[in-house]
């Protein structure tokens, strides 16, 4: 028979035991150690308030390992998944095209021609894309290549007329003449059949040049165990994506995320009255997206009034997510990139930052210098959550990713990137370079990122490095907002 104190110090291991499980709801291995240890402490720190909180994410590259919406567009043009004829083609093509210079009218048009003439003999081309012998057929025309590869690399040929934010809006215009769920069920089709494959890279090969990209696409049972750890713990869990919204909410569903979701805030495009895509961009009634509890999606009755890239992502949250929460920004902030810097560094309530690694982002982007930046709090200033918190700082951590096989975290800060052996910190001596002299100088993290984040030529007599840095004009202040 148990003894009265052999049974209370059983109770009390019990109850140790359970006091453990529920304060350290993340568990999965894959978690770099510090990573995990600031996710359980900021959960218990911060959830389970008589109010709810939010914390938001960013999507491609952050919840995801690889763009969702690169990887669409290979789906799109592999099926010809298009809303347009010819002539309606051709308008999407070459929308508010009128004042560039004649020669991209030129390679624009060649395009509309080229689609003109894939219509009339794969065609017509519709939301649902052409049957798999179609397909078959079509990949080994040199027509559909010359096709594919141009519109493949659109994007970055873009670039050479008008900044990269002007040129992904060009590509939004693909979806142009859809509804939003025929975008959803697109979407969810390249989803699905991406997100099993195994990270490959793959090319186009036309007559003249060729499109290369990298296929496969997922979110990681960690995330899963994030968001759900999240929203069980008194957290609302927002995206903010500079991707166009039904991508994004497709990819929610179809990665199993939608349970944890509270909502969506994305690029959205304008429609017409019966509600199909135009090609060029809602700043009117572009609203954020609510996830419902039967597995649906509604519309949000505050539009975002902006595009969420950069500080576009600061504007969105301020517009759609401060009010909605008694004035209070984001409790803790998700990103990989430069598209990401604003929204995880300007929030006075922000707490926790985590930066997913992807090892090839410089001194001249932002996830590069938030990376040098948790590397230095690590190192140098030996943060926990806690003690960021009491110097009033963000509490940045650093995780680490396998882009290979089926793609995974990793527990550590240094990523695989795909097809290498070496696991990268940083994508190159310039990075380190800049941590020593933030070393050096006993610098605050306001000094640095208010500096380091301005671009500034390396010839600049301000600039103390010796390269070129940077990838701001200007920038509003570390925690200046609410």
């Amino acid at each position: 028979m148990m003894t009265h104190n052999r049974f209370h110090k059983l109770f009390l291991l019990l109850a140790i035991l359970a006091i453990g499980s529920c304060s350290s709801p993340i568990r999965h291995p894959d978690w770099a150690p510090d990573v995990k240890k600031a996710l359980n402490d900021f959960i218990r720190q911060e959830g389970n308030k008589a109010v709810r909180d939010y914390v938001v994410f960013d999507f491609d590259n952050t919840c995801s390992i690889f763009d969702i919406s690169e990887q669409l567009m290979i789906y799109q043009l592999e099926t010809m998944s298009f809303g347009l004829d010819p002539e309606a083609f051709s308008a999407m093509a070459t929308a508010g095209m009128e004042s560039y210079p004649e020669s991209l009218q030129e390679i624009l048009s060649g395009l509309s021609g080229s689609y003109r003439d894939l219509y009339s003999r794969f065609g017509p081309f519709t939301v649902n894309g052409v049957d798999a012998g179609t397909e078959a057929r079509m990949a080994e025309d040199p027509a559909w290549k010359d096709f594919a590869v141009k519109m493949g690399r659109m994007y970055y040929d873009l670039q050479e007329y008008m900044t990269a934010d002007e040129a992904y809006l060009w590509t939004m215009g693909w979806f142009a003449g859809m509804t939003g769920n025929e975008v959803y069920d697109m979407a969810m089709r390249s989803h699905l059949l991406y997100g099993p494959k195994e990270t490959a890279r793959r090319s186009w090969m036309g007559t003249e040049s060729s499109h290369s990209w990298i296929d496969g696409v997922c979110v990681t049972e960690n995330i899963r165990e994030l968001w759900k750890a999240l929203d069980e713990n008194g957290f609302d869990v927002w995206v903010c994506s500079a991707s166009e919204v039904s991508p994004v909410m497709a990819a929610v569903d179809a990665f199993g995320l939608h349970d944890y979701c509270k909502g969506v805030i994305a690029m959205t495009m304008a429609r017409d009255s019966a509600g199909r895509y135009l090609p060029e961009y809602d700043y009117i009634d572009g609203p954020a997206y609510l996830a419902l509890d039967d597995g649906g999606w509604i519309r949000d009755s505050i539009p975002t009034g902006t595009r969420p890239m950069g500080p576009g992502k600061v504007e969105a949250v301020r517009k759609c997510l401060v009010p909605r929460y008694g004035g209070k920004g984001p409790a803790a902030g998700f990103m990989d990139s430069t598209g990401d810097f604003n929204f995880c560094t300007e929030f006075a309530s922000t707490r926790l930052a985590v930066c997913f690694n992807r090892a090839s982002r410089k001194v001249t982007d932002g996830g590069g210098l938030i990376a040098e930046v948790a590397m230095y709090e690590k190192e140098a200033l030996k943060y926990n959550l806690r003690k960021a918190g009491r110097h009033s700082d963000i509490y940045y951590v650093l995780q680490g990713r396998d882009e290979n096989g089926l793609r995974s975290l990793r527990p550590y800060q240094t990523t695989l990137r795909l097809g290498e052996s070496t696991p990268k910190l940083f994508a190159g001596e310039e990075n380190l370079a800049s941590l020593d002299y933030f070393k050096k100088n006993k610098l605050t993290v306001k000094e640095i990122l208010e500096t380091f984040c301005l671009r500034t030529d390396a010839s600049d007599p301000s600039n103390p490095l010796g390269f070129t840095y940077g990838f701001l004009n200007s920038y509003d202040g570390y925690r200046s907002k609410e």
